[in-house]
């Protein structure tokens, strides 16, 4: 296959090229967040190119390329492949700086930074990072879970013992544990250090589900104030989880992911394709359903409801979509009403900024819920622009407007598999974040039961005082100095 046969099959997604010359040598390595657009704009006439390009043109005897998911991907990607194969044609990103790493030293209580330099000295790098702001706020994160050392000090057992180093400022704001003058050991430092080589290398869902189990059990044992730290950081990992996309651990695990990924992908688009002209037949859609939507409703006897939105793009999830709600105008436990006003609140918020409306929408219910949502695509006018069905649990039966009977789709189709998958993704989503909430409410009824406190004036006392228990035992000036005379004289009698 020719250069040009090879364009035509290119797909209109992100990626990295590669052009070799006729020695099977790399001579420039090229990102795009459209591959085959990008590609073809080399192979036209010599007059539309500049004196380097159709030089580079002249020497092009063969393409590769890799297919990844994202913009960014390619970036990460393009970067490592220059710094690795260091092609002729290629200007930038030769030398040794690059994009932004985390770096935890090789060193005595080890610092985490961030640098632009890779050196083999022995410390470990995780990234790199497209964007700086990414780093700098999982260093945010880091430094807000927990207390490590910034300073350039030598921590020797020596210059420890014999006092040559003393506490900072950073000890005092409680943002460090002063292992400087032996206040923090050398085991409890480093277990530290293991979970934060576990957060950067993705794995977090131990850490949360650690943070989550002494959250439980100190809010089991009345220890209140402890249930809100615990809390308080479960809520920065899960944020951090819900958000994160492992891209490698360094330059070696970073290629070599992504290079794996050059024969993966086409398959799983290809495959992505079939299931959607599938489920496009099955449900009788004149578009193909590249990106759904599904909705589910979450309560506990009418407390703490929420909702979920899920998206699947390509019928694969797009977990950075993914949207909360936060029931506001339903009271009591009424799925119908609640279904009708997240349905509205999306897409009337989508159609005021212009996005792209789904080309399916599935509801995570019967006809009832379906109802509701269908009243609300009314409303805003949209009702006949997107293809709606409600998905019900118990006999996995699929309700389609219009139609006196419900589908019944086989068992083992594609287009039920991948129905059931976001409306399992919608329950468990919801169903998470509920969980949270009724948690939270739990933690914190110590405060929220008290007339007059309510989630402005907690959060105010709680970042004054640090902890209930500090609250409780604090004089009534001192709470009045932040609630005011009245209240204050409530909290002091009710905590």
């Amino acid at each position: 296959m020719d250069i040009r046969e090879k364009i035509e099959n290119l797909p209109h997604t992100p990626g990295v090229y590669r052009y070799l010359d006729s020695t099977g040598t790399v001579i420039y390595v090229g990102k795009a967040k459209d591959i085959r657009r990008r590609v073809s704009q080399y192979f036209v006439s010599p007059d539309q190119l500049n004196r380097k390009t159709r030089a580079l043109v002249e020497k092009i005897a063969d393409l590769q390329y890799t297919l990844v998911e994202t913009e960014e991907d390619a970036l990460l990607l393009e970067n490592n492949l220059i710094k690795q194969l260091q092609p002729h044609y290629n200007i930038l990103l030769k030398d040794d700086k690059t994009y932004p790493w985390i770096c935890i030293r090789n060193e005595r209580f080890p610092r985490v930074l961030l640098t632009r330099r890779y050196v083999k000295d022995g410390s470990q790098y995780y990234g790199p990072y497209a964007s700086v702001q990414h780093a700098r706020r999982i260093l945010d994160l880091v430094g807000s879970l927990y207390k490590m050392r910034i300073c350039s000090y030598s921590l020797t057992e020596e210059n420890i013992a014999c006092g040559k180093v003393k506490s900072c400022l950073n000890f005092h704001l409680n943002r460090c544990a002063a292992p400087c003058e032996g206040l923090f050991s050398e085991e409890e430092y480093d277990a530290q250090i293991e979970e934060i080589k576990a957060l950067l290398s993705g794995r977090v869902r131990n850490l949360i589900a650690s943070c989550k189990e002494k959250m439980l059990r100190a809010s089991s044992e009345l220890r209140f104030e402890d249930a809100q730290l615990w809390k308080e950081r479960l809520d920065l990992l899960e944020a951090h989880h819900e958000r994160q996309k492992v891209v490698g651990h360094g330059i070696l695990d970073m290629e070599t992911y992504k290079l794996l990924q050059e024969k993966k992908l086409p398959r799983r688009i290809e495959r992505s394709e079939k299931v959607m002209e599938q489920l496009k037949t099955d449900l009788g859609m004149a578009e193909l359903p590249k990106h759904i939507e599904c909705f589910d409703n979450s309560n506990t006897q009418g407390t703490n409801p929420v909702a979920a939105c899920v998206v699947f793009r390509d019928a694969l999830p797009s977990k950075k979509d993914y949207r909360h709600f936060l029931i506001k105008t339903v009271v009591g436990a009424n799925d119908y009403a609640s279904m009708k006003e997240v349905v509205n609140r999306r897409y009337s918020r989508m159609l005021a900024e212009g996005e792209q409306l789904p080309q399916l929408i599935v509801i995570d219910g019967g006809k009832g819920q379906l109802k509701s949502a269908l009243e609300a695509l009314a409303e805003l006018g949209i009702r006949e622009k997107v293809f709606v069905v409600g998905l019900a649990e118990r006999l996995e039966e699929v309700v389609i407007p219009g139609e006196p009977v419900s589908l019944f789709l086989d068992k083992n189709s594609s287009s039920l598999r991948v129905l059931m998958h976001i409306r399992d993704e919608a329950h468990r989503f919801g169903i998470t974040h509920h969980r949270k909430r009724r948690t939270f409410s739990q933690v914190d009824s110590a405060l929220r039961s008290i007339t007059g406190v309510g989630p402005v004036m907690e959060q105010k006392l709680l970042r004054h005082f640090g902890s209930v228990k500090r609250i409780k035992d604090a004089t009534l000036e001192e709470v009045a100095s932040v609630a005011g005379p009245s209240l204050a004289a409530r909290i002091r009698n009710n905590l």
